[in-house]
């Protein structure tokens, strides 16, 4: 190999790798198995984005989340404010790799796209996997990898993924709404309780998923908030109890975020997520579990009508307006009475025909 070959290659090699000034985000995910290969195809998916953005822009589109969104004077309140507004300011880095390791082994994910995010998936043998499952405290497996950078870099980047069997019941959960109060049909307080106040769980959610996830159920938490939201999202998933699952939000410019040019979609985009879930697990049962305050009646009874016998149930929290809740019952009134119902208490699905596997 002539000496400018090995030159470009190498120059092409650290322009894909991940610099000091960078981060990178790994998504929980999951996996499903194979029988007959005796396998587990684990699925990888994160975000590569600049640690700091440059002061002009971060002075340009913070003022206008200030008038978008009037953050109030007090010193904790604001500091949550900019610490959530900082998060849509990260650049996401295109054509970046980062190698990670699991079960002892090296593997190099592909180069992001434009947006800085990636998404593969890497097939091991179950017993390679054995040594390093986890288990919760519903029973349910899990293993961990890292990021597997130079020497000369000590930073650490973990994630997490599911070992979702084949059969099974899976939960999937909207966000806003349904498990967060978030009260999207009004802006002024979807903002603030978005960017300004701290996150808080809808009475009795937590307590109905943890009965749930302990007859043996998988949770993949579907919402149309921004990926940017992710981290926060996490973290109080996490601090409030909910069962850990699979996240799958959506990828907006900050633009978006006013008026409702993007409705149509964020609505493709979950119906997109939800189907792909039942494809990967064609064996298993799904409870669609939403909120009456947006489409979320109309996206599962869709679903249900399409993918048959995977959908269990279809369970609307009814968010207090009686032409929605009408209108949930129109959308749903092709599936059998059974198969659906609309709750004001969570505590009315406790007694829901529920066979884990």
């Amino acid at each position: 190999m002539s000496e400018r070959t090995g030159s470009r290659e190498k120059k092409e090699e650290t322009s894909h790798a991940v610099h000091a000034g960078e981060m990178v985000v790994f998504y929980r995910s999951s996996a499903h198995y194979s029988p007959l290969g005796q396998c587990w195809h684990l699925q990888v998916r994160g975000s590569i984005f600049s640690a700091s953005p440059s002061r002009l822009r971060k002075g340009v589109l913070l003022q206008l989340f200030k008038r978008v969104v009037k953050p109030e004077n007090a010193v904790e309140v604001r500091q949550r404010f900019h610490d959530r507004a900082r998060l849509f300011l990260h650049n996401g880095r295109k054509g970046k790799s980062v190698p990670i390791a699991i079960a002892e082994k090296a593997y190099h994910l592909p180069n992001t796209l434009p947006n800085g995010q990636f998404e593969t998936t890497i097939t091991l043998q179950a017993a390679e996997l054995e040594p390093i499952m986890q288990t919760d405290a519903f029973g349910r497996r899990f293993v961990s990898f890292c990021t597997h950078l130079p020497e000369d870099d000590q930073r650490l980047f973990a994630g997490e993924i599911e070992l979702i069997p084949p059969t099974g019941i899976s939960v999937v959960s909207d966000v806003d709404d349904t498990i967060k109060v978030t009260n999207v049909r009004d802006r002024k307080e979807l903002l603030a309780n978005t960017f300004t106040r701290e996150f808080r769980s809808v009475d009795g959610m937590r307590d109905l998923y943890q009965h749930w996830a302990r007859q043996g159920a998988s949770f993949h938490y579907v919402s149309a908030s921004p990926w940017p939201l992710y981290g926060p999202l996490i973290e109080w998933l996490d601090t409030d109890s909910f069962p850990a699952g699979t996240m799958h939000l959506r990828h907006v410019r900050l633009r978006d975020l006013r008026g409702d040019r993007t409705r149509e979609a964020a609505f493709k985009t979950k119906r997109t997520s939800i189907e792909n879930l039942l494809r990967l697990y064609p064996e298993r049962q799904f409870i669609l579990c939403g909120d009456s305050g947006e489409r979320d009646a109309e996206l599962y009874g869709e679903i249900a009508r399409h993918f048959g016998g995977q959908v269990l149930h279809v369970a609307i929290r009814n968010c207090g307006h009686d032409a929605t809740t009408e209108a949930v019952q129109a959308r749903l009134a092709h599936l059998h009475p059974s198969r659906w119902s609309i709750f004001s208490d969570p505590r009315e699905l406790a007694s829901l025909p529920f066979t884990g596997g």
